[in-house]
């Protein structure tokens, strides 16, 4: 993929539905094991529980790494008290086709809050939704065991400091001199 390439992120869920769409993320570097987006501006359109759409903008400094051949991938944000959170969504890998990543996310979460390069908080989130799904979408039980393993997979390389290469603060700091360039792009991506 080309550097600055704009593309779309297609999130599906088990059953086909489309559950999430990420619309011009910019690709700002890619290698063998992964790719970086930069999420600033780009358009998130949603469904909520009532089957209704609905859109918004990521405006904050976001950048998401793709893996290309693992079961999840994860978000790194700056919050408002410039703590970095990352989110790792386990999920399918993902297949590239019509100018879009598309993946199933398998609704279990781990969030990470680090401060000063020290993982201060791991939580695990959607749990429960996550077994409402299995049952509801009839989740086979090799996908249910993969899904609980990479979930357990991540708290390990977090505890082991496996990640720590991810978590280290001057890779966030080179990645945001390149999210923070001037850029001439609206809202719409153009």
């Amino acid at each position: 993929m080309k550097l600055n390439h704009k593309l779309a992120v297609h999130a599906y869920k088990f059953d086909g539905s489309l559950y999430r769409t990420f619309e011009f993320p910019r690709v700002i570097f890619e290698n063998e094991k992964y790719l970086i987006l930069d999420l600033q501006n780009s358009r998130i359109i949603s469904q909520a529980k009532n089957k209704k759409f609905y859109h918004s903008y990521s405006k904050k400094d976001s950048l998401w790494i793709i893996f290309k051949d693992e079961w999840y991938n994860l978000f790194i944000n700056i919050n408002d008290n410039n703590k970095i959170i990352y989110y790792f969504n386990v999920a399918t890998p993902y297949i590239f086709e019509e100018d879009a990543i598309k993946y199933i996310d398998l609704d279990l979460d781990v969030r990470v809050i680090d401060v000063n390069s020290q993982i201060e908080v791991i939580k695990v989130l959607d749990e429960k939704e996550f077994e409402a799904h299995a049952n509801q979408m009839l989740y086979p039980k090799k996908l249910i065991d993969k899904a609980i393993e990479v979930k357990d997979e991540i708290i390990l390389k977090l505890q082991t400091k496996t990640f720590q290469n991810v978590f280290n603060s001057d890779l966030f700091k080179q990645l945001d001199k390149i999210i923070n360039k001037p850029k001439k792009k609206n809202y719409h991506g153009k």
